[in-house]
């Protein structure tokens, strides 16, 4: 009995310091286990200021705020209601050579293009002959001469009386053709001067059989000449009753002072015939109609240096304008020269913004 004691002793001696032990080792896996969780959620909870700023400017950039808004002296910029602004230092607008105007009243006429050529007034052409027969003794002009009215412009001895007689000129003008020489035979068959007077040419226009009808005396035309730029005005004043079986067309003639001498016979031209004209209504200049994303536009001031472009309906043109339906009023301003180079200062803007996006 005694010994069973002893024994069941020694027993709880040798194990109960091994159970309190493996307690308390127990006891600390789940300290620290406690606190490694609790450190985790402190980690968690605590805010990285590079993130949320990483963050915040994602916002702004959906937001569609800028941080930085910094505008130059010729800049290209949304305003507060996202209209479209120009801005331009004084130099940039007298380099555009930007000129105003005001929407107007106006009508608009239909026109139609016909070809033409510059031709010699007929009724100003002099063609001089001899009055006899004879010797010519002197030719005192040649081709391309200027002769005024009562020069002299050859001596024929007369085979008849053998005396001399003078033709003298009968117009003042160019001459444009010579047919004698010192010491030739000529008779009042023969052509041997012609003289122009250039001081007013004919504008011969072709017009076809489908336009016919529609092209009358009195209409206006506006003539430009191929090569040289000149451009000019003026109203028919005749159209020929017949077409011409060479050129299939007939002829509606001009007249056009020519004090100068810049329209030159020989030399083609286009001309706008207005045939017809239409409503009163608003008008600007055709210059001043841009394209820009698609829409239709015009550029008005919106104070010194700055421009916006103001969408507008268009309508009916003519050679100088376009009918307004709808956008502007008449009085409002607008930009009438140099609208072209407004709308190219903001596609140059854009495609920089765009090269900037790419870096």
């Amino acid at each position: 009995m005694f010994g069973k004691f002893l024994i069941t002793l020694t027993f709880l001696l040798l194990v109960w310091p091994l159970a309190d032990a493996s307690s308390q080792r127990n006891q600390g896996h789940v300290h620290n286990g406690e606190a490694g969780s609790e450190e985790n959620s402190d980690f968690d909870g605590h805010e990285n200021p590079e993130h949320h700023d990483h963050e915040s400017r994602a916002d702004q950039k959906l937001s569609g705020e800028h941080t930085v808004n910094e505008h130059s002296n010729n800049e290209v910029h949304a305003g507060h209601s996202d209209e479209l602004i120009i801005e331009l230092s004084e130099a940039a607008v007298e380099l555009a050579s930007i000129e105003i105007s005001e929407v107007e009243s106006g009508r608009i006429g239909k026109t139609i293009e016909l070809p033409g050529e510059i031709g010699f007034n007929e009724d100003r052409l002099a063609d001089i002959s001899p009055r006899f027969a004879g010797i010519a003794l002197q030719a005192n002009y040649r081709v391309g001469d200027f002769v005024e009215e009562g020069n002299v412009v050859a001596i024929i001895e007369s085979n008849e009386s053998m005396n001399s007689y003078s033709i003298k000129a009968p117009i003042s003008g160019w001459v444009i053709e010579r047919h004698v020489t010192p010491g030739e035979f000529v008779s009042g068959e023969n052509s041997i001067y012609v003289i122009a007077d250039l001081s007013t040419v004919w504008i011969n226009l072709a017009v076809y059989p489908k336009d016919a009808d529609r092209i009358k005396k009195g209409q206006l035309a506006r003539i430009k000449a191929v090569g040289s730029g000149n451009v000019t005005s003026g109203a028919i004043e005749y159209v020929t009753p017949i077409i011409d079986l060479r050129t299939r067309s007939a002829v509606a003639r001009i007249t056009l002072p020519n004090p100068n001498n810049s329209w030159r016979p020989g030399t083609f031209v286009q001309a706008e015939v207005t045939t017809e004209t239409g409503n009163q209504s608003l008008v600007v200049r055709k210059e001043a109609v841009q394209f820009l994303d698609e829409k239709t536009v015009i550029f008005v001031p919106d104070g010194p240096g700055r421009y916006r472009p103001v969408e507008v309906l268009t309508g009916e043109t003519d050679t100088d304008y376009i009918q307004i339906l709808s956008g502007l009023s008449e009085g409002i301003r607008y930009v009438s020269d140099g609208a072209f180079e407004l709308k190219a200062k903001i596609i140059t803007s854009n495609l920089d913004a765009h090269a900037g996006h790419g870096h």
